[in-house]
Formats: C-alpha cells, structure tokens, sequence
C-alpha cells in the first residue's frame, strides 16, 4: 500500500537481520511501542507480538486511542481477552482481530454458496487434520490462497462462524473410548442454526501460533449436496516474510487494506473484538469439554 507510511518496533537483538544492517526499507524503526507511541504520528496500529506481552501492547494503544489490529488470539486467556476489550470499548476505539481467512477468495465462494442454501439445511461438517495430505481439495473450492498464518484454534473457530452463518451452542465429545479408556479424539458442536461440527480435537488442543499450511480439511454436507474444502492449504507463516505475498491480492493483502479503510471510516472491520472474544469462548470451551469430558453449554 503505497499510500501507507509504515513504522515498526524491533527490540533490540530480537531481528538477527536488524543487527547485521539489513533493516526494513523506508520503514523507521523504534525499540518499543511506547517509544513508536510518544515520535511517530501513528493513524492505527497492527500489534503481533508474543501472547504474555500482547495485553499490555493492546492496552497501551488503546489508551493512547489508536484504532487496532490485533493479532489472534487476542490475550492468552479469555478473562484477559475480555478486559481488553472493555478497556478498547471505554475508549471508543475501533478494534479488529486478525482473521485473514474471511478474505480467502476461495472460502468466501464456499461461503456464499452454503448461505444461499445451496447444500440445503440442516448441515453436518466434518473438520479434520490434514497436514495437507487429505486429497480433498478441488480447483473450485481449495482454500490455497496464499499468506495465512495465525493461531489454529481460534482462526478455525472463526471461520466456521463466518462461513456456516451462526454461533455455536453446545460442545460434547463424540463416540466411544479407545482400548486405553481415553475419548475417541473427537468433539461435536452444535449451532443455533442446527448446523453439526464434528471436529478433530487436536485442531484446537493449543493456543500456540503454528504454520498454517495444510492444517484443516471440512467435508461440509447438506440434503442436496457436499462441499471439500482444504482449508489454510498453501498458507505460509503470516504472509510477511521476505519474498511472502504481501500484494493487495493476498487474503493478509485484503485484511491490512481493510483495517487502513477501516482507520479512515471508509469501510466497517471485517473481523471486530467481540468475534475475537467469541472465538476464544468456543476454544476455551471445547477444551474443558474435552479435559473434564463432559459437555458444555455456550
């Protein structure tokens, strides 16, 4: 976005390329957002950084009222996420969460097509791991666009919620026990539109950012039809690295230009605090499903 002027905090010794002289080009640089905060004429920030400093990064632009995009998830834990985001909606700032898959081209097709009905309701989708192996994938519905990466649980919860068109109600763990006397691996949720997700539960086991290529596979099914989508296929490490697309064309691309829209009031979030928040809700939820085996209503 060439119209954009960009600034970014490196701590020192944290870039090996910084260090040896690489720096960023045209980009100036400080050594601590606070520092960013008090000399640079910031119009909106993009916060990713570690989850046990993320709270304090959000909550210091959020005071200084600067519009954000944050990283998911939003805090390391839910209670965290919501104080976050009451300090943001205290201050009347304008808050968006990084989910770049609702700007998958591919996945927004699979979207459309799934809430005209086009499968027909009720649904049953079924989420596997695929370690991009699955076969699944087609040329009209593969997720492979590239430069996605976040964290799996939460990116995966929001892309069921936007992509199936409702919130989830009711978690509980499918099938029998195995010979060791442990749960199947599997979790059923429920939606509010009678929509059923049958989840591999490894998919949301951590809060920890992994690569994301090759995560997820969804079978979505419905009385007049199937959908195969791989989802996060092709995806690198956040689309950011040297020789990443970083074009207007990529779903990060898309994402960035929405949230500088977004700064300007051009344009609505996609993707706002209380989708980060709810997502956290359904991770945190499937999770205590799965350690105390038994359901949980949300």
């Amino acid at each position: 976005m060439p119209e954009v002027q960009l600034a970014a905090v490196v701590a020192p010794g944290s870039c090996l390329k910084m260090d040896r002289g690489g720096g960023l080009q045209g980009v100036a640089t400080f050594p601590h957002h606070r520092i960013l905060l008090e000399r640079f004429p910031a119009e909106g920030m993009v916060v990713s950084v570690s989850g046990d400093r993320r709270k304090e990064t959000v909550v210091d632009c959020v005071r200084a009222g600067k519009p954000i995009l944050c990283e998911s998830p939003i805090c390391e834990t839910l209670v965290e996420a919501r104080e976050t985001w009451a300090i943001s909606q205290a201050h009347d700032v304008l808050f968006g969460v990084c989910f770049p898959v609702r700007f998958s081209s591919a996945c927004s097709q699979v979207r459309k097509r799934v809430l005209q009905g086009n499968l027909g309701n009720p649904l049953t989708v079924t989420v596997r791991r695929s370690d991009g192996l699955s076969g699944v994938s087609s040329a009209g519905a593969s997720g492979g666009d590239g430069g996605i990466g976040t964290n799996p649980g939460t990116a995966l919860v929001d892309t069921l919620r936007w992509l199936l068109g409702g919130e989830f109600t009711l978690i509980t763990l499918m099938g029998s026990e195995d010979g060791a006397g442990q749960p199947s691996g599997w979790l059923r949720l429920e939606m509010n539109h009678g929509t059923v997700v049958i989840l591999e539960s490894s998919l949301i086991d951590s809060l920890e950012a992994v690569r994301m290529a090759g995560v997820a596979c969804l079978e979505i099914r419905g009385p007049q039809g199937r959908l195969d989508l791989e989802l996060f296929a092709g995806a690198d490490s956040g689309g950011l690295e040297p020789g990443r697309d970083r074009s207007r064309g990529s779903p990060m691309g898309r994402m960035l230009a929405n949230f500088v829209e977004a700064v300007r009031g051009r344009v609505p979030v996609a993707a706002g605090g209380m989708d980060g928040l709810r997502a956290i809700e359904v991770v945190e939820a499937a999770r205590r499903a799965w350690k105390y085996r038994t359901a949980v209503v949300l």
